[in-house]
């Protein structure tokens, strides 16, 4: 199964990331602050089998195989090379989507990259 949804690439949207960390009130000042240095700066590219992610100097590729869609979401089985197998529930709005960050509840979202023909 594929979900067209998720082709192409996207960026972390550090503006709306930010907002959703700040109202966490069981996150510490100190850990919203690490968090906060890394917005903006995660990139996701997704074929229909991989995903190409970077952070700064950092790229790596996850294969992903999509076991699950409806009208707002996407629920991916994906091989991570520390945790093993797990599922990644992405939810969609319009042409960004969010994904939670671990066990925190915190959401990241992620808007759409046009290609550079297109800019």
């Amino acid at each position: 199964m594929t979900d067209s949804r998720l082709i192409g690439t996207r960026k972390s949207d550090s503006r709306r990331t930010a907002k959703e960390i700040a109202v966490h009130r069981d996150v510490s000042a100190s850990k919203k602050a690490k968090l906060q240095r890394f917005l903006g700066k995660l990139e996701h590219r997704y074929t229909r089998t991989r995903c190409y992610s970077r952070l700064g100097d950092h790229a790596w590729d996850t294969p992903y195989t999509v076991v699950a869609k409806d009208a707002w979401s996407a629920a991916l089985v994906v091989l991570d090379p520390v945790e093993g197998k797990k599922i990644v529930h992405v939810h969609f709005e319009g042409d960004c989507y969010w994904i939670t960050l671990g066990f925190s509840g915190i959401r990241e979202f992620f808007n759409r990259v046009k290609p550079k023909r297109e800019r």
